[in-house]
């Protein structure tokens, strides 16, 4: 858990393979000491074979609230010449 949070910490929150590598396995940690329900992981916003899951509307799943306004505005950037 602690590696985790220093892995949030050095990518500043941005949603980085390495820190969800670490989440991943300390959700399988907790399942397998019966912590919390065991559940896939598919289910839990991770991709199998290490794909982006996306959600209806082009989405990606498991993207911060924070990283889909961050490119919301850098797309409405971009259309209105502001980049």
């Amino acid at each position: 858990m602690t590696e985790y949070l220093a892995c949030l910490k050095r990518v500043r929150g941005n949603n980085d393979p390495e820190c969800r590598i670490l989440a991943k396995a300390y959700l399988k940690c907790r399942m397998d000491r019966n912590l919390m329900a065991v559940d896939e992981f598919k289910n839990l916003g991770f991709a199998e074979n290490g794909e982006k899951q996306v959600e209806e509307g082009g989405k990606e799943k498991g993207l911060s609230r924070l990283d889909e306004l961050r490119r919301e505005n850098q797309e409405l950037k971009r259309k209105h010449g502001k980049a």
